[in-house]
């Protein structure tokens, strides 16, 4: 369980990263509000995304052993469906972080500019 919150959380910290380089601070400054440390988590994207991988590639091998593990064994208690569920919502931020620099942003950074 701790091992899925952590990358639930690791995910999120590595999407916010990839927002704070360009959209974040626009849709930031649109409501009125700055960010100073936006450019400080901005410059640790690389290393957040790929702390984020690492700990949720251990997190799915943790829980399918336990799976495994507990197909075996009657007395095993098996894997919470929160754990798994917050496996599944790290693994969606991670795919998200990834996928945000190439696709996401050339098409959010544009419209967000026109607000301003």
């Amino acid at each position: 369980m701790a091992v899925s919150a952590t990358a639930a959380v690791g995910a999120a910290a590595s999407v916010f990263a990839w927002a704070a380089c360009c959209v974040l601070p626009l849709a930031l400054s649109l409501a009125g509000l700055s960010f100073a440390g936006a450019a400080l988590i901005a410059g640790m994207r690389g290393w957040l995304t790929g702390l984020a991988i690492v700990v949720l590639m251990a997190g799915w091998v943790l829980h399918w052993r336990r799976l495994r593990m507990c197909s075996r064994e009657a007395s095993c208690r098996r894997p919470s469906r929160v754990a798994a569920g917050l496996l599944v919502v790290a693994t969606v931020l991670v795919l998200l972080s990834l996928a945000w620099q190439p696709l996401i942003e050339p098409w959010a950074l544009p419209r967000l500019a026109a607000g301003l």
